[in-house]
């Protein structure tokens, strides 16, 4: 095999190895909607496509393979740069990043055709390689300043691949320069030593990315982990507060403020549940559960339901419209981190408080369902805490039949009509007989407290 032949072979290996390293980033990372993944994805499979292109020097027209195959790497370094400024927090569109991909390719590709028809075709691999060390260099800068900003793992080592890159470019630009072997087909030693460099280069670069988008993503868990650890810690150091009534306020004002609910949202929820468990209590059902004491401190529980949205990030939990998979996932966890954190303020208040287990209770199930499939340990049936059955049915139909963002109210005979349906399956039989027993009094609740 002589030295063009292995030249051209590095290039097809590494067109397949760019077009791969995008689907495997794609199919790794497709819950992840961030900017500079979809970039670098884009810039992937525009270098891949270059690359392969040139790979096929003598099957295809000197245009094609050379012309066509350097414009699109052009168009791929403009969408690597954007994904290094997207880690730096500057959003574009990708509209414009296109548009600017776009207008490098046609600058490119007219200027190699100018080079060509006016016999200075010689000057193509130097234009070729001094635009690929200025693309790498900013880059590389680019993602050094992330690395300044965030001491993410893995940006320091992709900051270096990158200035190497650009290095190895701009010794191919002086080398192009002196030596006259600008063409890949020209073969010989430099050649093949300068693009080995740059396939080994362009395969740690890739590498360096997959980890840093990894360590980024296991950052997020872990700031979510540490906010829980710091609020179990700032619990536990409430020395101030001497009362169980008082440090229940202050929770209550936490949840509420995180939450964004109205102080009706509260209000209405603690009636219902106080109107479920006194008719459970009435007609004969959980009676070894429910006392009247039982009911007291169900009450005053109840606005402590939803306190583990404060360790949901703003992002999620403030978001206009559906969440992703993967954002779902993380609001799913408020059921154990509310959890969680009354079990920290049973620590401070003492083992005795009533109100404190039931908010336990509450705040971990009422998102079970009485089939299984709720979250978030799939609890079924008796097995889910009756407190937390009781507060699943009242926060539905507050939340069906309150006007919110995203949605009308409904009707009273709509949201009952549904919460129905639901008997046996979402919901305890005998909570939802209850809910019929009491739906005036429901109706009621609603029109006294409703949201101005």
């Amino acid at each position: 095999m002589n030295t063009t032949t292995f030249i051209y072979t590095i290039f097809l290996f590494f067109g397949l190895f760019c077009i791969g390293g995008a689907v495997v980033l794609f199919t790794q990372f497709k819950n992840d909607k961030q900017t500079y993944v979809t970039s670098w994805i884009i810039g992937l499979v525009l270098l891949g496509l270059a690359t392969f292109l040139v790979s096929l020097k003598g099957i295809i027209p000197r245009f094609v393979y050379y012309d066509l195959g350097n414009t699109l790497s052009i168009s791929s370094y403009v969408y690597t740069y954007y994904s290094s400024q997207h880690l730096l927090g500057r959003n574009f569109s990708f509209r414009r990043i296109g548009i600017e991909a776009l207008l490098a390719a046609i600058a490119m590709f007219g200027l190699l055709n100018f080079l060509e028809n006016t016999s200075n075709i010689s000057l193509q691999p130097l234009i070729v390689a001094i635009l690929a060390t200025g693309f790498n260099l900013i880059t590389g800068i680019a993602i050094y300043k992330f690395y300044k900003l965030r001491q993410v793992p893995f940006s320091l080592a992709l900051s270096i691949s990158f200035f190497i890159t650009a290095f190895i470019w701009f010794i191919r630009f002086i080398s192009i320069s002196i030596l006259d072997v600008g063409f890949a087909y020209d073969g010989g030693v430099i050649n093949i030593l300068t693009f080995i460099a740059l396939m080994v280069f362009g395969i740690t670069r890739f590498m360096f990315f997959v980890a840093l988008v990894t360590s980024l993503e296991w950052g997020k868990k872990e700031d979510l982990i540490t906010e829980n650890y710091l609020m179990k810690i700032q619990l536990a150091n409430q020395n101030t507060i001497k009362t169980e009534k008082q440090f229940l306020e202050t929770l209550n004002s936490l949840a509420k403020a995180r939450d964004g609910e109205t102080g009706n949202h509260i209000i209405r929820t603690q009636h219902y549940v106080k109107l479920l468990a006194q008719r459970l209590q009435s007609s004969g059902t959980y009676l070894e559960q429910i006392s009247n004491e039982y009911i007291e401190a169900l009450f005053s529980s109840a606005p402590l339901h939803d306190i583990g949205k404060i360790g949901i990030p703003d992002s999620i939990l403030l978001k206009k419209g559906p969440l992703t998979d993967e954002e779902w996932s993380i609001m799913k966890t408020h059921a154990f981190i509310g959890e969680s954190v009354m079990d920290s303020a049973k620590m401070d208040i003492g083992a005795g408080s009533k109100v404190v287990e039931i908010a336990i209770k509450i705040a971990g199930g009422h998102h079970e369902k009485w089939d299984g499939s709720g979250y978030p340990r799939g609890l079924s049936g008796q097995v889910i805490p009756l407190e937390a059955r009781i507060m699943a049915l009242a926060d539905m139909y507050d939340a069906l039949v309150t006007e919110r963002p995203y949605k009308k109210a409904w009707t009273h005979e709509k949201a009952m009509a549904e919460i129905i349906s639901k008997r046996g399956n979402h919901f305890d039989p005998a909570v939802v007989d209850a809910f019929i027993a009491e739906q005036e009094a429901f109706k009621e609740v609603a029109s006294n407290f409703r949201d101005d």
